[in-house]
């Protein structure tokens, strides 16, 4: 994915607010496919579960969130697992009643993911 070097900052009430969103296509058991969006890559760990990995450390994490779009009605959920700033990573679990469950392939199967970082440590 691109650079965030040239990111712009989301005007807010909250100081130095940078959004980084995408999507990506789980392929059941393989590596996601047509990832969309910037600042970030992301990899399957495991059945249901992807890690996002960003292009650079960032101070706080305000706010994130993940939603499944399915091409079908299923009971099937996404949540933000654990993170990592350190380390730059955002855990993405899909869950079908609290077990991690892979997403079957389909061109309207997608991970949507928002997270609301900040540039700065200061409030």
């Amino acid at each position: 994915m691109g650079s965030t070097r040239n990111l712009q900052l989301v005007k807010s009430g909250t100081r130095e607010l940078v959004i980084v969103a995408g999507s990506f296509a789980p392929d059941t058991a393989n590596p996601p496919t047509d990832v969309r969006g910037d600042g970030f890559t992301v990899a399957r760990s495991g059945a249901g579960l992807f890690v996002l990995t960003l292009d650079k450390v960032w101070p706080e994490l305000e706010s994130a969130v993940a939603t499944v779009q399915l091409a079908v009605a299923a009971d099937l959920d996404a949540q933000i697992g654990s993170v990592d700033l350190s380390a730059k990573t955002v855990e993405i679990r899909l869950l079908v009643a609290a077990v991690e469950t892979d997403m079957a392939a389909n061109a309207n199967n997608r991970v949507n993911f928002v997270l609301a970082l900040k540039n700065t440590s200061v409030s």
